[in-house]
């Protein structure tokens, strides 16, 4: 590297030799580091969890856990940061009372989702229809910018 270099230096994570140029070497270097890079996800990751416990044990109040608090603090705007286990085994489930011309969203896990009293109206007993269901990781995924 040349003197000019110093503060790429610093950021260097790892070099490798590659046979090839363009993307066929660009393809072999990500190959070659992806241990490397797998580290650096890792760490960025600790790093990540360690703060939000720090919030926890510090009791700042700047966190929240749990579907409904997570969805109104997003809902609010007072998330800066949302960590979401990828393994989440919930549902958002649309439903539709046709009776009221009432749409509303429920946050179901699949052993909830056995029980009938979630799909019928509580007051009238009627029969809600499913409009719409995703796993709510997807769902995130796709609608966290909108808050």
């Amino acid at each position: 590297m040349a003197p000019s270099s110093t503060k790429i230096r610093r950021i260097v994570i790892k070099m490798v030799d590659v046979s090839y140029g363009g993307e066929i070497g660009f393809n072999q270097a990500i190959e070659l580091s992806a241990e490397t890079l797998g580290s650096v996800k890792l760490v960025q990751e600790k790093r990540l969890l360690q703060k939000f416990f720090d919030e926890i044990s510090q009791d700042t109040g700047k966190y929240c856990f749990m579907v409904v608090d997570t969805l109104r603090a997003l809902e609010l705007g007072a998330v800066e940061t949302l960590i979401v286990w990828e393994n989440l085994d919930i549902d958002r489930i649309k439903l539709r009372n046709h009776a009221a011309s009432e749409d509303r969203v429920l946050h179901l896990s699949k052993e909830q989702q056995a029980h009938e009293h979630y799909f019928h109206d509580s007051v009238s007993g009627v029969e809600l229809e499913e409009i719409e269901k995703l796993p709510l990781v997807e769902w995130l995924l796709d609608n966290y910018k909108t808050f």
